[in-house]
């Protein structure tokens, strides 16, 4: 049977609290952040060339003025999903005793020191049994 979940208290529960205040505050900055007179675009406009525009400093092309405060949200969300992609690639590495382990390395031992190494079959069978889509057996 199983139970319903338990709030650990201690070391766990500091972490929790500041992500949570800092969500807060970052939806407080979200929601209170003005960008002037800058509401919208006029139709026929790209937002994405007036972007670039200002990217590049290329600000007598502008249709629009004043869209750094976009320039800079874009920047800011780009920079924050960088830094989660490095951190769920060093998350998702594995090591073994200290060294790291590529996913899909052969180091040429099998895993018991006298049984050969089986082939992976990918229905969870065995290597042995040859079986069709519909599981008979040839």
């Amino acid at each position: 049977m199983t139970t319903g979940p338990k709030l650990r208290l201690g070391k766990t529960l500091v972490p929790g609290l500041l992500a949570v205040a800092l969500f807060a505050v970052m939806a407080l900055v979200t929601v209170n952040a003005g960008f002037g007179d800058m509401t919208g675009f006029p139709d026929g406009i790209s937002i994405t060339a007036e972007l670039g525009y200002a990217l590049f400093g290329f600000d007598e092309l502008q249709e629009v003025g004043g869209t750094e405060p976009f320039l800079a949200a874009v920047l800011l969300v780009a920079v924050a999903l960088d830094a989660a992609l490095d951190a769920s690639l060093v998350l998702a590495k594995r090591e073994e005793g200290g060294e790291p382990v590529a996913a899909l390395a052969t180091t040429g031992e099998s895993s018991s020191a006298g049984e050969a190494a089986e082939p992976a079959v990918a229905d969870g069978g065995s290597a042995d049994e040859s079986t069709d889509a519909g599981g008979e057996t040839r």
